[in-house]
């Protein structure tokens, strides 16, 4: 019993030690590639506890590389948008500009009372105060509600509000988005004005995002001290 005991509390801390690795958000909502890590990390480490006649090394060892290999998977998929989708996909807009896309939500496979679900869980009981209804990459949905709708209600007040939209990333970490610059109904020339305005190149941004009204924000990137 005392080694069995021994080995459990040994297990458990190098899977503690191995979560907190992979950081935060592993213990919130898992994306694809970390909900796969998560369930083999379980079966593997189960082993050693479950069978004494399993050496510990039989269970640490590929925990780790399991580990080692999420980690340069996120790693990679932050500098290289293609693996990006690979490993984590992308986000779906189920209703975009107060139009609800019902050929994305069949490819999502959500139905309408599954949308109206997670919109009354935002606060929204009716679809049409709804501006943007996006499905992330981890399968919740965020939404964005009409200018004139959110609170307080600028239209009880008589004040027009015109609608900024959705922002969307434009230059992630020097890297140019071209799938939402097209989106934006925005081409390479007008990205090239703007950035000629700002007296900056790609490489010298981190964040650069756009919403449906033009509106441009910009966070260079912090020089590094040698």
């Amino acid at each position: 019993m005392a080694v069995i005991f021994l080995r459990t509390v040994i297990i458990y801390a190098v899977l503690l030690c191995v979560v907190r690795l992979m950081g935060k958000r592993q213990i919130g909502q898992l994306q694809p590639s970390e909900l796969v890590t998560t369930l083999i990390l379980s079966q593997i480490a189960s082993q050693p506890i479950i069978s004494q006649s399993v050496p510990l090394s039989y269970g640490i060892v590929p925990v780790v590389a399991v580990v080692c290999i999420e980690v340069i998977a996120s790693y990679l998929s932050a500098r290289v948008p293609a693996l990006k989708r690979i490993f984590i996909g992308k986000p779906s807009v189920l209703i975009k500009r107060g139009v609800i896309d019902q050929a994305e939500l069949l490819r999502q496979r959500v139905t309408v009372e599954e949308l109206m679900s997670e919109l009354r869980g935002k606060g929204v009981g009716d679809p049409g105060d709804v501006y943007y209804a996006v499905m992330e990459e981890n399968g919740t949905i965020s939404v964005i509600q009409n200018a004139g709708s959110t609170p307080p209600s600028r239209d009880d007040a008589g004040v027009s509000t015109p609608e900024k939209g959705m922002s969307r990333l434009i230059i992630s970490d020097g890297k140019i988005n071209r799938e939402n610059l097209s989106a934006l109904d925005k081409d390479e020339s007008w990205l090239k004005k703007r950035l000629a305005e700002a007296e900056l190149e790609p490489d010298d941004i981190f964040i650069m995002t756009c919403d449906d009204s033009s509106a441009v924000r910009i966070v260079k990137k912090r020089k590094q001290e040698v």
